[in-house]
């Protein structure tokens, strides 16, 4: 009788260590820490941030994107697509796509944020974007004529069906391997977020 009581003990210390084993190997799970979009193609070593100027909590986030892009690996690449839900956010969507094809996103991510949230101004045109993106050294007639151009008229356009497509919901948040979408939230915590990506970033 001992031995198969001292038998049952063993087996169900062997499935503790086993399970802990899995959850040490596994740290977040699918469902909680992060979702899996179905019907999506595998695009490794991609992470697209789903943004928009005008949210709170993607300016709080921004730092820690900015960090997190200067420690990245190089294989890793990055990109953006921002939210156009209404009028206001299709705007600055406009906008990001306008500094992007002014070659000036690495520089003016943090101007417009602080344009926007620090000093409480917007952007609805090609004249408040001048506004804000003359420190720059960019010209009216360049934001004016990039504010029209085809293409970022095309990518604003397309921005929208890209959110329905991986049925994003809300910003900020970001999209994995063409397959993976985590939020702050999801993640439990700013700290965390990109210990989620760069674990998604493996898989």
């Amino acid at each position: 009788m001992k031995t198969i009581k001292q038998s049952v003990v063993i087996l169900v210390m062997s499935l503790l260590c086993s399970s802990a084993w899995a959850f040490s190997l596994e740290r977040y799970v699918e469902g909680v820490h992060y979702q899996k979009v179905p019907d999506t193609k595998h695009q490794p070593n991609t992470v697209v941030e789903f943004f928009s100027f005008g949210c709170p909590h993607c300016n709080h986030v921004e730092p820690l994107v900015e960090k997190w892009l200067e420690s990245k690996p190089e294989a890793v690449q990055f990109s953006r697509v921002p939210a156009t839900w209404n009028a206001k956010f299709r705007d600055l969507g406009r906008l990001y796509y306008v500094i992007e094809k002014l070659d000036l996103v690495d520089r003016a991510m943090p101007v417009v944020f602080d344009y926007l949230h620090g000093q409480n101004k917007t952007v609805d045109g090609p004249k408040s974007a001048f506004d804000a993106l003359q420190g720059l050294g960019v010209s009216e007639a360049e934001i004016n004529a990039a504010w029209t151009d085809n293409t970022v008229e095309t990518k604003t356009n397309t921005a929208g069906k890209i959110y329905g497509q991986y049925q994003i919901r809300g910003v900020p948040a970001f999209m994995v391997n063409g397959q993976y979408t985590t939020t702050v939230k999801m993640a439990g915590s700013e700290e965390e977020l990109f210990e989620v990506v760069n674990f998604l970033l493996g898989k």
